[in-house]
């Protein structure tokens, strides 16, 4: 992977790996993303609106999910015990 898509730990980002996934080996996505950046980002938002109309719901439902599964664990932490 370019290095230039990695977070400050070098590490590949959680977007690459599924992206990767999704997409051919031979498919170089990053390329076309790097040389045509406004088409990209207008798939992007197609992309995300016609999800968000068909599966927003589980979608929303899933973030409030990790949300709070998120802030339980930072609340627990804090506190050395499991409160919540």
């Amino acid at each position: 992977m370019d290095e230039n898509l990695h977070h400050d730990s070098g590490e590949p980002s959680p977007v690459d790996d599924v992206v990767d996934e999704l997409m051919p080996p031979t498919f170089d996505w990053q390329r076309l993303v790097r040389e045509y950046p406004l088409a990209a980002l207008g798939l992007a938002t197609f992309g995300g609106y016609v999800l968000g109309r068909h599966r927003g719901r589980e979608i929303l439902e899933a973030f409030a999910n990790f949300a709070a599964d998120t802030v339980t664990e930072q609340v627990n932490d804090v506190l050395g015990k499991d409160v919540l």
